[in-house]
């Protein structure tokens, strides 16, 4: 026997094992070699005269017991003395097998980070492909991989294999690698995705994509409101920049990647307010209704600064509850923001379609990609207060482009206008997500 040790003398790191052995399974090993004998002896790492465990610990464990009940075992033909144990020197090993044995001892350490064992995971996957391909044998399937580093393939220790081998692949990305947990880096995967899917699309269609009657620009709003023609627009149903420093708070709840398409400060918003009440005006028809969401620190500058162009501002702002918002300005002090405001304006003495109430009650989408994102149910609403079949209404904010499922569900014709290319594309995939229709939701 090349190396032997006493038991004893071997030091095992209290960091190394993830889950606990199986005194059955450690049973039949220990009858194994005492059958059979020893095949593959443990792993050790020597530094000085200290020997530490790398790999083979169930081995270690098993020969332990052996030792302990007064039985005994071969190994290359020879009786292991009591209390010793046979092992090979890591720095013996090629190359092939000393990767395998360093995964060994990190891929089952209980203080990996979910970082380390998504690339530990992912390194056996390569490992054991290439260990199938050099013996001519089917490469492993990520249940394969499963069991090995779970000790399990079934339901929810594949998937969490598999998010591993996905994401050890996208670790070069600052947000994947920072999250917390792995729930988080997928999330933030997936809707990173998702965004460039949708800015591939907003490059394919090129500026403008029309569906029946839709059509979507993408644009500056600030100069492609001073190149329109004046009165076209019977009302308009816009979400500008709220100018609250939003691009700051987080990541809608996990819902999306984390910053706003925009600066939201101040002084933007009130540039993007102010060309909106001044050319929204002139681009609208003699009779029009106009709704802007807004913030309610800002409302009174917002509310003088619409009259001085020329609207009718309503006094009050419209209300939006949001029963199951759980955004909280002061977490620590509370309470819970539930709404948000909108500016309601009048043009001429545009006549509404049915009285209704100032507070509305509706719940968010599921979000597809972008922060600020507003409900269909919420602009479909506003609409039907204001806007008849066949009018044209227009949305030069349109972000993820809630006005044009709502627009056509009322047999309107729907304009927006959006700057940035993942929400100019998340807006493209909702026209071409429309059913076309002659028959639509009229106004009540």
């Amino acid at each position: 026997m090349k190396h032997v040790a006493f038991l004893s003398d071997i030091e095992i790191p209290a960091n190394r094992q993830r889950r606990d052995f199986d005194p059955t399974a450690l049973n039949e090993l220990a009858d194994s070699i005492e059958r059979l004998g020893l095949m593959h002896p443990p792993v050790m790492r020597k530094v000085g005269d200290q020997l530490t465990l790398v790999a083979g610990e169930r081995r270690f464990r098993a020969i332990s017991d052996l030792h302990d009940l007064g039985r005994s075992f071969q190994f290359e033909g020879q009786v292991v003395e009591p209390s010793t144990i046979p092992y090979t020197l890591l720095g013996e090993l090629t190359a092939v097998e000393a990767m395998e044995a360093e995964l060994e001892e990190n891929i089952r350490r209980v203080d990996l980070s979910w970082q380390e064992k998504a690339i530990a995971t992912d390194k056996l996957e390569k490992l054991r492909s290439a260990q199938a391909a050099q013996s001519g044998k089917p490469a492993p399937t990520t249940a394969d991989i499963a069991l090995e580093v779970r000790g399990s393939s079934e339901g929810a220790y594949q998937e969490a294999t598999r998010k591993e081998l996905i994401l050890a692949k996208h670790m070069e990305d600052p947000d994947v690698k920072s999250a917390k947990s792995i729930k988080d880096a997928f999330k933030i995967l997936q809707r990173k995705e998702e965004a460039a899917k949708h800015a591939q699309l907003a490059e394919v269609v090129g500026k403008t994509l029309t569906t029946d009657d839709h059509v979507c620009h993408h644009a500056d709003s600030l100069e492609w409101l001073t190149q329109q023609p004046s009165g076209q627009y019977d009302v308009i149903l816009t979400d500008p920049p709220y100018g609250m420093g939003a691009d700051e708070f987080g990541d809608s709840g996990g819902q999306t990647g984390g910053a706003h398409f925009y600066s939201d400060t101040e002084a933007n918003a009130l540039r993007c307010y102010s060309a909106l009440a001044t050319e929204g005006l002139r681009i609208t028809k003699p009779q029009a209704h106009l709704y802007a969401f807004c913030d309610i620190d800002l409302f009174p500058k917002l509310k003088t600064l619409f009259a001085e162009a020329g609207w009718r501002v309503f006094r009050t702002p419209l209300i939006w509850y949001k029963p199951a918002a759980f955004r909280a300005p002061w977490p620590e002090h509370g309470p819970q923001r539930k709404y948000e405001c909108i500016l309601y304006a009048i043009k001429g003495d545009r006549k509404v379609n049915a009285l209704a109430p100032d507070v509305i009650e509706c719940p968010p989408d599921k979000n597809i990609g972008h922060n600020a994102q507003k409900p269909v149910a919420l602009y479909k609403e506003l609409l039907r207060r204001s806007a008849r079949p066949g009018d044209r209404v227009l949305d030069p904010f349109c972000g993820s482009g809630p006005i044009f499922p709502a627009a056509h569900a009322s047999r309107l014709l729907a304009t927006g206008v959006e700057l940035d290319p993942t929400a100019y594309g998340l807006s493209l995939k909702r026209i071409q997500e429309l059913v076309p229709s002659d028959q639509g939701e009229l106004p009540v």
